[in-house]
């Protein structure tokens, strides 16, 4: 995923810092390799103009926090965020649409939108999370029901399957 190096700096305040000041000079590191100083000045000035940054000084050094319109925006462009210490309450969320053909780009636009929450792919046109989502935030009608596993067998292997669990793992080791 190719994020844009707002949002890189954003979610490194969000993860880093947990809503507290964190160092200037750190924030730094969020960016690019070959990011320069002069770019990430420009960047912070803007992200600070545009109400979603806070600049503090504590013990004479500068630090830089979210600001709630920073953490909104966070939120609005991964929304998976909200999901951050939630369990699953035992529920399957499952979307359904049939979108024709002729509306490929509808369809795959409502695709990517479900994959960006975070939801799996059951079928082509069934998606399924362990997390309850308002409607809305899918952009268009859909079937959207809500579900108790009884016989698809253990509910780890199906959310093995549908989120390619093995292969992420295997992607973790090799970076360890």
């Amino acid at each position: 995923m190719n994020l844009r190096i707002s949002d890189r700096l954003l979610l490194g305040l969000d993860i880093s810092a947990q809503m507290r000041a964190y160092p200037s000079a750190k924030l730094f590191y969020w960016t690019p390799v070959g990011y320069s100083r002069h770019k990430y000045r420009e960047l912070v000035n803007r992200l600070q103009r545009l109400n979603l940054l806070q600049r503090t000084v504590l013990a004479g050094a500068v630090n830089f926090r979210l600001t709630a319109s920073g953490q909104k925006r966070l939120l609005n462009n991964f929304p998976t965020l909200a999901l951050t210490g939630k369990t699953w309450d035992g529920f399957w969320r499952v979307v359904m649409f049939d979108i024709p053909e002729a509306k490929r780009k509808e369809r795959d636009g409502l695709r990517r939108r479900l994959m960006k929450l975070g939801f799996g792919r059951l079928q082509d046109s069934t998606y399924l999370s362990a997390y309850d989502w308002d409607e809305s935030v899918f952009g268009r009608p859909v079937l959207f029901l809500e579900a108790k596993q009884k016989h698809l067998g253990d509910p780890k292997k199906l959310a093995g399957k549908i989120w390619h669990l093995d292969k992420i793992a295997n992607g973790y080791r090799q970076v360890i």
